[in-house]
């Protein structure tokens, strides 16, 4: 139950974002580590061109044509106003600036592993898939049968089992340390008719 909690908590951390206007997407390398790892999911939120400040991190198109998105931070602007920006990993610059135009976001939540599955069918590592997929049918069915065992009933005595083995109510006081309770009214036998 708690494997699959985690894993539902994570993917609602990931969603529910999306219907206020955020966008997901899956990291894939290891240019923005140790903050954001391959398999992390950023949300980013759109940001106007007149609000990139240095330091802030962005999702844009690659300046060098390759039909992908980087997530990089800006790290200054060049003599044009075009972004210079870098990978926390990287050791230099990116070669090539970026317009301010073509930014798609501005990074804002990092929800740590949840594309992983993604990220593993991208680079063709189906064990990883395989053995997850195992893991999370193999705590279903754990969890589904836990949750049928409860569902058959009580275990042992029930409420009314209880109630008829429970000692008489004159017991009951007494082992409480407090005084018997009297007998009901008109119950109670003649005096002075018993023998001497």
């Amino acid at each position: 139950m708690a494997v699959l909690a985690a894993v539902a908590g994570l993917v609602v951390t990931a969603l529910a974002p999306l219907l206020v206007g955020f966008q997901g997407h899956v990291v894939v390398s290891g240019s923005m580590e140790p903050r954001v790892s391959a398999g992390d999911v950023v949300l980013t939120r759109p940001v106007l061109p007149q609000d990139l400040q240095p330091g802030q991190v962005l999702l844009f198109p690659d300046p060098e044509g390759a039909d992908r998105l980087v997530l990089h931070r800006l790290v200054s602007f060049d003599a044009r106003g075009d972004l210079v920006t870098r990978g926390d990993a990287n050791r230099s610059n990116d070669t090539t600036p970026v317009p301010a135009s073509s930014v798609i976001g501005e990074a804002q939540v990092r929800v740590p592993y949840v594309g992983l599955p993604a990220y593993w069918r991208l680079t063709g590592q189906w064990g990883d898939v395989a053995l997850l997929a195992g893991l999370l049918a193999a705590a279903s069915v754990v969890a589904g049968a836990g949750s049928r065992s409860r569902a058959r009933g009580p275990r042992g005595l029930t409420s009314a089992d209880r109630l008829v083995a429970c000692p008489a109510p004159d017991r009951v006081v007494v082992r409480a340390g407090l005084p018997p309770v009297p007998p009901p009214v008109g119950t109670e036998p003649a005096r002075g008719t018993g023998r001497r």
